[in-house]
């Protein structure tokens, strides 16, 4: 009966010594470190040596991976950033183009405004002529634009030296896309009018546009309407 007691208490010491030596139930599992599997504490406790130098080798190569994964990504950022960098010199580009584009749109539309105030027929009054018309800042502001006056109005006025009082003289604006043919005109002079291309020799433009019905450029016709290409 000693004996047997004595048995016992020396299992349950050496069972004790191997408990506190770490050799328990060993961890049957293996931890995917590259999934984020990790072990606890308990369970690395419970590792053996070559199972904990396996762990480390993993966790190594794992950290070996994610250091190449983090410089890919850094050099992507510094990709992107070198990109938003360029797409931002671009819009600024884009900006100062906007802002250009908008000013000028600014200035047809007070332009267009103005032109909108001025009267499209004039009524002549005493002390009137072609030359001081034209001069009017309400009118064409150039004395010398007398010409477009008299062409525009050669319905009424068969000499332009002579004008009358109460005379409505039409008063053209823009640039005509047709012209009416008036005896002895020729594609050249009328090229040359201010308000057609003032040049004259511009005539083959209107020649091209208008060979459905112009056989010779050096004929035309009064009445002849011809098309001015823009």
């Amino acid at each position: 009966m000693r004996n047997r007691s004595l048995l016992i208490l020396m299992a349950v010491a050496l069972l004790a010594l191997f408990l506190l030596a770490g050799c328990g139930k060993r961890v049957l599992r293996t931890a995917d470190v590259s999934q984020g599997d990790y072990y606890t504490a308990e369970e690395f406790k419970k590792l053996s040596k070559m199972q904990r130098d396996a762990y480390c080798d993993r966790l190594e190569n794992e950290l070996g991976v994610q250091k190449q994964k983090a410089e890919k990504a850094g050099q992507s950022v510094a990709e992107a950033d070198k990109k938003a960098a360029e797409l931002e010199g671009k819009l600024a580009d884009l900006d100062a183009q906007l802002a250009k584009l908008q000013a000028e749109v600014s200035e047809l539309e007070a332009r267009k405004a103005e032109r909108d105030r001025m009267p499209e027929t004039y009524t002549v009054v005493e002390g009137d002529c072609l030359y001081k018309i034209s001069g009017y800042e309400k009118i064409y502001a150039d004395p010398l634009k007398w010409p477009r006056l008299y062409r525009a109005n050669r319905d009424k006025i068969k000499d332009p030296n002579l004008i009358y009082p109460d005379w409505v003289l039409v008063v053209p604006r823009g640039f005509p896309k047709e012209w009416v043919v008036y005896a002895g005109e020729y594609l050249s002079k009328i090229a040359g009018y201010w308000e057609i291309y003032d040049n004259s020799s511009e005539w083959p433009r209107i020649y091209e546009a208008n060979k459905d019905q112009i056989s010779d450029p050096d004929l035309i016709y009064p009445k002849q309407v011809l098309k001015i290409p823009r």
